[in-house]
């Protein structure tokens, strides 16, 4: 809380005695607020890590004590899921500290034009045997034809291939994710649309802040960081653009972003 020096420097600040409470209630308020975010935040962290950690610790451990001892199915299983836990452990770490420095200023993008759909059709080269697994069709759809934008291609990737997966984690067997190259007035856009479930009414507000995962429709996490969406939102906001989404109850998600364009390519 605050120390009596920068109590009484608020009160010398305050026209009266009201406003001076008012100020201190603000701040009590934000103070508690705070306090909870850290909490939840130490809390998230703290079972994300040890989740893993368990999984990789008791699989090793296992093996070293009975290794010789275990059919070999068994064995390559244990691996399978330290390997498996380990790569979850390094996705959040790399996620976390990838954050960090975009909010941070750390990481300066590389701008240059990109046209859209290029990037977009790797993305769904890189996944569609994901998508595959799972009998999903992605349908990439040019609106507006040669839309390029200003944006720094590795991270503006980054952008595309956390939305494409996440769409696709979403989605259930044997259905169709549309992915549209269009324009908005002087700005390039895409969207990635699914025929998932939509996005609960209770987390809506906060599906762009840290640690926040949506569950599948079995009433499982899904097996993300719960940071992805929060470094599309940070890179998006470096490039000047926005992202957003429309979503309905059994109706599908639609992602949107939308990025200063080359003026030519929106003519």
């Amino acid at each position: 809380m605050l120390t009596e020096k920068q109590r009484l420097e608020i009160q010398a600040c305050s026209k009266d005695e009201k406003s001076f409470d008012t100020i201190m209630e603000i701040i009590s308020f934000q103070h508690k607020m705070l306090e909870k975010t850290k909490t939840e935040l130490f809390s998230v962290i703290g079972h994300e890590l040890r989740t893993p950690l368990t999984a990789i610790q008791a699989s090793l451990t296992l093996l070293a004590r009975k290794g010789d001892e275990l059919p070999p199915g068994k064995a390559r299983q244990l691996f399978e899921i330290a390997i498996e836990n380990s790569v979850r452990l390094r996705d959040l770490i790399n996620h976390f500290l990838d954050l960090q420095m975009l909010e941070s200023g750390e990481i300066k993008l590389q701008l240059q034009t990109v046209e859209l759909k290029p990037l977009l059709n790797q993305a769904v080269n890189n996944l569609k045997l994901l998508a595959a697994s799972k009998q999903i069709e992605l349908v990439l759809c040019e609106k507006v034809r040669h839309i390029r934008v200003k944006a720094d291609p590795e991270r503006l990737m980054q952008v595309i291939s956390n939305l494409l997966s996440n769409a696709i984690k979403f989605s259930p067997t044997s259905s169709r994710i549309t992915i549209t190259v269009d324009k908005s007035g002087t700005r390039g856009r895409f969207s990635i649309a699914d025929q998932g479930p939509g996005i609960d009414e209770s987390l809506q507000p906060f599906i762009f802040d840290k640690f926040v995962q949506a569950d599948v429709t079995d009433g499982r996490r899904s097996g993300g960081t719960g940071l992805g969406l929060s470094i599309c939102k940070a890179i998006v906001a470096q490039l000047e653009g926005e992202i957003g989404f429309s979503t309905a109850t059994n109706a599908g998600t639609t992602f949107y972003v939308e990025l200063p364009a080359d003026p030519q390519s929106t003519a």
